[in-house]
Order: C-alpha cells, then sequence, then structure tokens
C-alpha cells in the first residue's frame, strides 16, 4: 500500500477575540457578530430562515414605508426596500435577493399609489423599479461574495500562520530537551507527543532498525493500539513501507539519518499529513542521536586516557617499589654492615656513616610518600580503610563515615580516593579549616561522596587544575561532581559516581 501524503489539515476556523460579559458591553460582541455575519466563510444560513427574514424585512418595509409617506416624498420610499434586498443578497445569495427584489418592487408599487395602487401594474416607472432592485441585489450579492472571498484568504492564511506557529513551539521545545542533553529516550517520548499535537496525527510512531530487518518500537504516542508499544519488535518485509508493516491504511513515513546511515523511522498516521513538518521532527530526532553518541564516545575515550593513566601510574610505582626501594634498602643494609665493622677508634668517620644512614632513610621515606601518591597501593585492602588512612594523615581534623557495602570497581574506588586526598589537600593548604566532614555511602547504583568543610570558601573549581582533573576522572566514569564554596562559608564538594 502506498502511504498517502496530502497537505495538512488546519482544523475549523476560530474567530479571533472573545466577549466580555461586563453588563453594558457584553452585548457588542454579539452585534458585531451580526454585523460581520455577510462576510464571514462557511455555508449561509437555510433557506427557510431567509424566507423569513426577508417576508420580515418587507412587512416592516411596508409599515415605515405607510407611516413616512405623509411627510416625506412618495417616490423616495423605494430606498426603504432597498435594506432588505442587500441583506438577503449578502448572505443567502442571488436565487432568494431575486425573489426578494421582485416582491419589494411589486409591493413599492402598491404601496406608492396606496390605497389605489394595483400589484399587477405595468406602467413605465414600475418597471424601472424593478431594474432598479436587480440592479441592487446584483451588485450587493458581487460585493458580499468578494468580501468573503476575501475573508476566507485571510482566515486560511490565519490558520496557516497558527499551524506553523504551533509547529515551530513545538520543534523548539524538542530543540531544547536536544540542547539541554538530555537522554534520547525522554526526547523520542517527547517527540511522539509533539508531531501528534502539533500535526494533528492520529498516531505518530519511532522506529528503530536493527540486524536481520528486525524493528524495534521506541516510542509511540497517540491512539496506539495492541502491538504498538514501544520495545514491541517485528520483522519488515523487503520493499514493505513501515507503515504499511504497521496496519496504517494512511500514513507518513520519514528516515531518520545518522551519519550517513538510516537509523530509523518517524511513521505517522492519520489523514492530510504533509511530509516537510514530519522532517523536521525527524532531523531534530537525528540530532539528538548523533549528540547522545558523541556524548557516549567522548565518555568512552575519557575512560580509556583515565585507565591509560592509572596504568602507567601502577607501572611506575611497581618499578619504584621492585626497583630504586630496593636499591636503597640494599644500600642501608650494606652501610649497616659497614658500620658494625668500624673500629671504636673512629668517632668521627662512625657520625658520618650515622648521618649517611638518616639521608638514606629519609629518602626511602620521601620515595615510599611519593610512591603512595602515585598510586594508591593502600586500596588494595578495601576502599573504606583507604579513606580512614587519609582522614588520618590529613593535616586537619577529619570526622569521617563510610557506609560501603558490596564489591565496587577498582576505577571508582580511585576515583573516590582521589577526590578524598584533592579535598583534604586543599582544606589544609588553601581553606583555613579547623574541621572536615566527609560522608560516603552507596545510594542505589551510585557512590555518593560529601565533603564538607568550614574554612574560608571562595574556591574556584576553573583554576584548579587538581580539580579539574578529579572533574574529568569523574564524568569519564559517567559521574558527576560538583563543588559549592561561597566566601566565609566553607567548601562543599558533592560526587555521585555510578558503581555498575
Amino acid at each position: 500500500m502506498t502511504p498517502t501524503i496530502s497537505t495538512l489539515p488546519l482544523g475549523p476556523s476560530t474567530m479571533a477575540g472573545g466577549s466580555v460579559d461586563n453588563g453594558r458591553g457584553a452585548s457588542a460582541p454579539r452585534l458585531w457578530g451580526w454585523l460581520t455575519l455577510p462576510f464571514r466563510p462557511g455555508a449561509p444560513p437555510s433557506a427557510t430562515l431567509g424566507i423569513l427574514v426577508a417576508v420580515g424585512f418587507l412587512v416592516s418595509e411596508t409599515v415605515a414605508a405607510l407611516l413616512l409617506r405623509q411627510i416625506a416624498p412618495t417616490e423616495r420610499m423605494g430606498t426603504i426596500y432597498l435594506l432588505g434586498i442587500l441583506v438577503v443578497s449578502a448572505i443567502w445569495g442571488l436565487r432568494l435577493a431575486v425573489l426578494t427584489s421582485i416582491a419589494s418592487a411589486v409591493t413599492f408599487d402598491y404601496v406608492r399609489d396606496w390605497p389605489n395602487g394595483h400589484v399587477l401594474s405595468v406602467e413605465l416607472q414600475n418597471g424601472v423599479v424593478h431594474v432598479i432592485f436587480l440592479v441592487a441585489a446584483l451588485v450587493a450579492n458581487g460585493l458580499a461574495s468578494l468580501a468573503r472571498a476575501r475573508t476566507n484568504e485571510v482566515e486560511a492564511r490565519r490558520r496557516e500562520a497558527a499551524a506553523v506557529a504551533e509547529q515551530q513551539a513545538g520543534l523548539r521545545r524538542i530543540a531544547t530537551l536536544v540542547a539541554r542533553a538530555v537522554p534520547p529516550s525522554d526526547v523520542f517520548a517527547a517527540l511522539v507527543d509533539e508531531m501528534v499535537h502539533c500535526l494533528h496525527a492520529d498516531t505518530a510512531i519511532l522506529l528503530r532498525y536493527e540486524a536481520g530487518n528486525t524493528v524495534t518500537i521506541v516510542a509511540a504516542s497517540g491512539d496506539v493500539g495492541v502491538g504498538h508499544t514501544p520495545e514491541t519488535q517485528f520483522v519488515l518485509d523487503d520493499g514493505v513501507p513501515p507503515g504499511e508493516a504497521l496496519g496504517f491504511p494512511v500514513s507518513v513515513c520519514t528516515p531518520i539519518r545518522v551519519g550517513g546511515s538510516t537509523w530509523g523511522a518517524a511513521v505517522l498516521r492519520g489523514e492530510g499529513l504533509a511530509v516537510a513538518p514530519v522532517n523536521d521532527f525527524a532531523d531534530l530526532a537525528a540530532t539528538a542521536i548523533a549528540n547522545a553518541h558523541t556524548r557516549e564516545e567522548l565518555t568512552a575515550s575519557r575512560a580509556r586516557i583515565v585507565t591509560a593513566a592509572d596504568e602507567a601510574r601502577r607501572r611506575l610505582e611497581r618499578d619504584l617499589h621492585d626497583g630504586v626501594q630496593q636499591r636503597l634498602a640494599s644500600l642501608r643494609l650494606r652501610l649497616g654492615m659497614v658500620t658494625a665493622e668500624l673500629p671504636s677508634g673512629l668517632p668521627d668517620l662512625a657520625n658520618q656513616l650515622a648521618e649517611l644512614n638518616a639521608g638514606l632513610i629519609g629518602v626511602a621515606e620521601d620515595l615510599q610518600e611519593f610512591s603512595r601518591g602515585v598510586h594508591p597501593a593502600i586500596l588494595s585492602s578495601g576502599l573504606r580503610p583507604a579513606l580512614c588512612t587519609l582522614a588520618r594523615r590529613s593535616a586537619v581534623p577529619v570526622s569521617i563515615e563510610v557506609n560501603v557495602d558490596g564489591a565496587i570497581a577498582e576505577s571508582v574506588e580511585m576515583a573516590a580516593y582521589y577526590v578524598l586526598a584533592e579535598a583534604l589537600a586543599n582544606a589544609a593548604k588553601h581553606s583555613a579549616a579547623n574541621q572536615v566532614q566527609v560522608s560516603v555511602r552507596c545510594s542505589g547504583p551510585d557512590l555518593c561522596m560529601a565533603i564538607r568543610d568550614d574554612g574560608v570558601g571562595g574556591a574556584n573549581p576553573r583554576k584548579g587544575s587538581g580539580l579539574v582533573g578529579l572533574t574529568d576522572r569523574v564524568e569519564a566514569l559517567g559521574g558527576t561532581l560538583s563543588v559549592s564554596s561561597p566566601v566565609g562559608r566553607g567548601t562543599s564538594l558533592d560526587v555521585s559516581i555510578p558503581i555498575l
């Protein structure tokens, strides 16, 4: 079945403005509605109503003419009958207007010669009256038709502009979600809702093409039947349009292209749908997908960089431990042997050897501290003891609470370790803090850390390379790191890292 594509339906016309029921002014809009009735688009009122209106005008005009003939020339009474002809012609068209003009001319002939008039008079002046009334009916009908045509055109343009504005508003709302990096699933759900609302479709469905001609419904809105709910899969045969495969008799299908390949399709069911607006929504879906892929690639790249750096740190720590530190230990051992064999009559040399041994001990301790900073080997005992050790070694008193159960990935443990180490170092060097409070706990699928100090505040996370590096490490694991440091109110660090 070939999808049917037609012009977007614009819906019924609506009158701008509204009435205000405030007593005295409440009738003004209704009066205006009656005055503009001849020029509004749409079918005229019923012919029966038109006949009744024509008769009513004829009776009213006759009564008025009879009353006014005493104070006004009789020949000018004909203008009174033109009013009914103009109204009937403008609203009910030419046929009823011709009948009304003939009836008005005959009645005027009779009233003019009242009480001796005759309805079948064939005088020349009576024929002229007939012609004048007919011409008035023709002119009024022509002007009313022209006014209605102009009104129809204006109304059509207004409805078209309103439809475009509604579509643009929907596109803007979706674009805002895309710009805010909302997850694609949320963007898809909002997208199908907007397409149903803005394009007046019965159903909107987003499809994702899988391997082996398998198609997955990722989002659906509107009149969604059984088998069209999200996560439903079906096989799309070659050459069969998606709309037909979904069982839509009338549909519009637009492909969603990402990176030069067809990712899926947007399918809408309904009468009178246009392709162009659907393309705009499909482009936004493609942008959301492309942005999500880019973010995933960026996160994976940052994770690889962090992992490579950690591996390099681990190798360096191992090389220091197995190489330099072992040689220092060997030198200290040999120096001790030399000192033990030194004769007792050489006190100056003994003092020099003791100083040399103390220097070797200091170098070994410095190297051990450096090695600990390169890679936290203490993490081999678990995250809790590693963090508690950092708290004990801190120059600022630390109150720490660690509630962590179960296994945690090594990369997450290292990130938590470095976050606390950097926070404690900053508190000691820059914050002039007297107390640091640390809370580490598992909250659902995340490891959450809250670090607070009572220092001077005013920290700028953008200027500190340590915090920037920590942010990269945390975000590489899909987590978030936020810093709050108002002047005079201390510094707060909140971290959330997915455990799995």
